[in-house]
């Protein structure tokens, strides 16, 4: 699988899962589910933040990706094993990391970076990029040093990284509170976020896992 595969695959798949969610957001038959009820939505608003943050993580992601290849990815032989590994050891720090960003700087220094993305106290998953381009550049650089750090991983490694990443993001911002068994800890996470978004002074800054606010006792 070619990088250039892996890039196209995962951030046009996550422009559909964002359209998907947003579908099923608006649908009534989501009514039975959703964590806040049907708010009307200024799409033209949402669209003047969204659409350029899009375009901004992506460049930033397929250029860092390019640019660093050497040192970011691996084209030798690797086991499943050596998969769930890089995965596994890359989104833990990322996850930790981040925490701390989101909670000492997003909501500490760069609060007023931050604010933009709390003004939305409902989100749905078109807004998962309604933020400043400071916090949207600053969340894919941290991502991409991470790899680094990991790294160099297995090219399999670094999409499913990516694709966990990317979707999660758009999946915490769905307001969907998901009933499936399987799908009970994505739900646990999509409640989590939405009462963080309630006041810029609420918990759960963690977003990949709830072990981070857990262990620190932000967890609400």
């Amino acid at each position: 699988m070619a990088v250039h595969v892996t890039l196209i695959t995962v951030l046009v798949a996550s422009a559909l899962l964002e359209v998907l969610l947003y579908v099923t957001y608006v649908s009534r038959s989501s009514d039975g589910y959703k964590i806040y009820p049907l708010r009307g939505k200024d799409l033209r608003r949402i669209a003047r933040v969204m659409l350029p943050n899009s375009l901004l993580s992506g460049a930033l992601i397929v250029g860092l990706t390019y640019g660093g290849q050497g040192w970011l990815l691996h084209t030798g032989e690797t086991s499943a094993l050596g998969v769930v590994a890089d995965v596994v050891a890359t989104l833990v720090l990322y996850d930790l990391i981040y925490y701390c960003m989101h909670r000492y700087l997003f909501h500490g220094r760069l609060q007023w970076v931050h604010v933009l993305h709390h003004t939305v106290k409902y989100p749905t998953a078109i807004e998962s990029l309604y933020v400043h381009p400071i916090e949207n550049a600053m969340g894919v650089l941290l991502f991409i040093a991470c790899i680094w750090i990991v790294g160099p991983i297995s090219l399999w490694g670094f999409a499913v990284a990516l694709a966990i990443y990317s979707w999660l993001n758009i999946v915490i911002h769905s307001g969907l509170d998901f009933r499936h068994a399987w799908l009970r800890p994505v739900a646990y996470m999509v409640r989590k976020h939405a009462r963080h978004h309630s006041s810029m002074r609420a918990g759960n800054y963690a977003s990949i896992t709830p072990i981070p606010d857990l262990v620190f006792g932000t967890a609400e």
